[in-house]
């Protein structure tokens, strides 16, 4: 039998995707990080800062921010129903937050600018010939001082358009994530093994997960002032 069976489907089913997250220090280290750096830029910002957070998943890259004194909104957008759903659950008590389901490139925002994006492992679920559609849409909805804060899941560096070079990246970081899921659960379930298996799986196939390296990341990057600013 499969063990990845034992768990739903990683790409509709909210649980699936949170044991997936939580089982991976990198990944709860990339959300801790991200909430660390919007919390930093959240307290430079005066009061009433309006919070964007594009590919909000189940709602885990909001936990570190929706508290914030200055956090008059926060508005998480995603196109899954179910992790939204969740997420509905996780903030029903936040006056501050609400949750739009749609695309991240092309919904329609309540508000026009924001002064704080995050994209917190959300670039790589983006198709990679709409991945700089997605930054520009970011910068587009910056307020004249607004901030964004990026984590993400970037590839070693591999040939654009080889496939062979792309699986042999995505094969290296695969690798990396369960050493360092088993370093920390020595006895961690067959089942989750399976569910990161099975999301490895979605970034050799390029479906639903369009992993990426960081000098694309940074070609994407709309205006030669938005590279300096990621490369500081």
């Amino acid at each position: 039998m499969d063990a990845s069976a034992e768990l739903p489907d990683y790409r509709d089913d909210p649980h699936a995707y949170e044991v997936e997250e939580q089982s991976r220090p990198d990944e709860m280290a990339m959300i801790d990080g991200v909430a660390a750096a919007a919390t930093a830029v959240l307290d430079r910002l005066p009061a009433e800062a309006a919070v964007l957070d594009l590919c909000c998943g189940t709602g885990l890259s909001l936990m570190g921010v929706v508290g914030h004194p200055h956090a008059r909104i926060a508005l998480g957008v995603d196109n899954c129903r179910s992790y939204l759903d969740h997420a509905r659950n996780r903030y029903s008590g936040r006056s501050n937050v609400s949750l739009l389901e749609g695309d991240a490139i092309d919904a329609v925002l309540p508000e026009t600018c924001f002064d704080l994006v995050i994209l917190c492992s959300a670039y790589h679920h983006i198709e990679d010939d709409r991945k700089p559609s997605l930054l520009q849409r970011v910068y587009d909805v910056l307020s004249p001082n607004g901030r964004v804060v990026v984590g993400e899941n970037l590839l070693p560096p591999y040939q654009p358009g080889v496939p062979d070079s792309y699986s042999a990246a995505v094969r290296l970081f695969y690798e990396q994530v369960l050493v360092t899921a088993l370093e920390h659960d020595p006895h961690l379930p067959a089942g989750v093994h399976g569910l990161i298996q099975r999301v490895a799986q979605y970034g050799y196939d390029g479906d639903y997960e369009y992993k990426t390296s960081v000098d694309i990341f940074l070609r994407h990057l709309p205006g030669q002032s938005a590279r300096d600013r990621a490369r500081s």
